[in-house]
């Protein structure tokens, strides 16, 4: 079937966000004395803010609301972008494709939709975005398939003729939910996990931008 349109996810996928992310937690808990695990840190990556500040509660005696957690991080976080905000490789060589081949593409993102408006406008993609779909605006995060259901929605495209890109399990797995094609592009925090469910895994989106016309018609 002919993909219409391609929805990207944003943190770790089109900003290399997580390392900052990871940061930013660590100093946040180094604060109450507690030591971020790798084990704790891999079960939030792609999942919500909501969902994300319970899994940290129940892992550490913090004395914060979610709420409050949440609002904390989030300060940490903007901080750090504020310096500086790392693009994936790939990512402009890509979108100049998608752009030659006029083709409408949407974002899916866990994260609240004003941290992606900030995002895209920083990148130079705001206007070239047909669809926000942001993690506080769905029912159900990722893993469940409400976010990129409500991006293919917004881009009137069924999800069927959608290609998703992502770099996270929890992200695969909504897309393939929704019923799309999906593509995993790993980053250095997901590269090990089981990814064999996808339509097909790149080291990069350069190399998404070079297939791009046969992952589209496959």
């Amino acid at each position: 079937m002919q993909m219409k349109g391609i929805i990207f996810d944003m943190d770790g996928l089109m900003v290399d966000t997580e390392p900052l992310a990871r940061r930013a937690w660590t100093d946040l808990l180094a604060e109450f004395g507690q030591a971020l695990d790798d084990g704790v840190y891999g079960r939030v990556i792609g999942r919500r803010a909501d969902e994300t500040a319970q899994i940290l509660l129940a892992a550490y005696p913090l004395p914060l609301s979610p709420a409050r957690l949440i609002a904390r991080k989030s300060k940490k976080l903007a901080s750090l972008l504020a310096q500086k905000l790392p693009i994936m490789p790939g990512l402009m060589p890509l979108h100049a494709e998608i752009g030659k081949r006029g083709l409408p593409w949407g974002v899916a993102t866990s994260s609240p939709r004003a941290h992606a408006e900030t995002i895209l406008a920083r990148l130079g993609l705001r206007a070239s975005c047909h669809a926000i779909a942001g993690g506080d605006e769905a029912a159900q995060g990722k893993p469940a398939p409400d976010i990129y259901l409500l991006a293919a929605a917004r881009l009137d495209i069924p999800p069927a003729q959608c290609l998703a890109l992502e770099d996270s399990l929890p992200g695969c797995r909504a897309a393939a939910a929704a019923g799309m094609r999906v593509i995993a592009i790993p980053n250095g925090q997901t590269q090990t996990a089981d990814f064999s469910f996808v339509h097909a895994i790149y080291p990069s989106l350069h190399h998404v931008a070079a297939q791009l016309d046969q992952l589209l018609a496959e």
